[in-house]
């Protein structure tokens, strides 16, 4: 009989429990369910990556989750409401780390915060939480079905692709473990502005003090991107139909050499990138108070959403041919942190588009 993982995962996940990870993840409730939505999918298709990729990664997640403790899952409200919480999160994160490593664990956060806004430290531990109730549902299934070994396991994951595929938000998409790295810089950078900040609050912070993280992070995002392209650029233009035909002449030397088919890929790649940030520049700079902040913030989500994915089509290009797309964007990253600067000195505003310009940084970091 057929069945789907995710669902037997969410069948787990009972108001109490959803509860008990809401306050895990630390965010709001919007921030929270797009979280566990994705992080369910996510998660699953890293790890069935990852034993896929070879016997011995699939012996070692086998074992894993030969060791898991599957009696879990019969008490799991009062568990994650009890103080065993911080453990079974602890236990959860140190075997994906053994499973996925820093940098595969690292990214697979840095996706699930971006996509949902909800905080990394808190997305880790949800990870850390869905971890050992996924080990716990894959071990009783397999249990059950009386086929509990590693090759039933590796068949199990890849037979639930295409379940683990459609459970996959919109918009949502994995990093890279580079991409990862890049946003590491960033977070590390962001959380030392957040730490001065709150110094500054304690002493007696303005108005405009509490809106500073927000252009600090913005100043971080774009660190952490320069870090990784060497771009030395101290300003540049906003996006504009003539920066777009800057480059359009350097992207079609790139690929010339490539097959016909991919030339007109990768150049209307470069097109959609140029007009997804000058859409990103319109509406940021079409912000003069709260309501038009507002008003901004679904053409901010679409113009957001259209780069990660142009993003995800990036990563799989030739070396080659990704330099004129980096540079577009490089020259543009300054316009778009003035704008954000600037939005964020005016009164209501800097905490309502907050979410989305975290989301907005990671998706250009991808453009590297």
């Amino acid at each position: 009989m057929s069945f789907n993982l995710i669902d037997l995962v969410k069948q787990q996940l009972s108001d109490q429990v959803m509860k008990s990870i809401g306050g895990v993840i630390g965010g709001n409730d919007s921030q929270n369910s797009l979280a566990v939505n994705s992080a369910l999918p996510g998660l699953l298709s890293s790890l069935t990556s990852f034993g896929e990729a070879s016997p011995s990664n699939a012996d070692l997640m086998f074992k894993g989750i030969e060791k898991q403790d599957d009696s879990i899952l019969d008490s799991l409200g009062d568990l994650l409401g009890g103080d065993k919480q911080s453990s079974l999160i602890e236990s959860g994160g140190n075997i994906l780390s053994s499973l996925l490593g820093g940098g595969g664990l690292a990214s697979l956060v840095g996706s699930i915060s971006g996509f949902s806004g909800a905080g990394k430290s808190g997305t880790s531990k949800l990870l850390g939480l869905l971890a050992p109730i996924i080990f716990g549902v894959v071990k009783r299934k397999l249990m059950g079905d009386g086929s509990f070994n590693v090759g039933s396991l590796i068949s199990m994951l890849t037979g639930q692709k295409s379940n683990i595929a459609a459970a996959m938000p919109s918009g949502f998409s994995l990093m890279s473990d580079a991409t990862s790295s890049a946003s590491a810089v960033v977070e590390n950078v962001a959380d030392r502005a957040v730490d001065t900040v709150q110094t500054t609050a304690k002493e007696g912070s303005s108005f405009i003090g509490k809106l500073l993280p927000l252009a600090l992070l913005a100043g971080a995002g774009w660190l952490g991107y320069s870090y990784f392209t060497n771009n030395k650029s101290a300003e540049a233009p906003a996006v504009s139909a003539t920066n777009v035909e800057q480059v359009e002449q350097a992207t079609t030397t790139a690929v010339e050499t490539q097959a016909p088919a991919m030339r007109g890929e990768l150049l209307d790649l470069e097109k959609n990138v140029g007009s997804a940030m000058g859409a990103v520049t319109t509406s940021l700079g079409g912000i003069t108070d709260v309501d038009s902040a507002k008003a901004a913030i679904p053409s901010l989500t679409e113009a957001t959403s259209q780069l990660g994915n142009l993003g995800g089509l990036f990563a799989k290009l030739p070396e080659a041919a990704r330099g004129p797309i980096t540079k577009l964007v490089s020259e543009n990253m300054q316009g778009i942190q003035d704008l954000v600067t600037k939005v964020a000195s005016i009164p209501g505003v800097g905490e309502l588009i907050k979410p989305m310009v975290e989301k907005l940084s990671t998706a250009l970091l991808m453009f590297k």
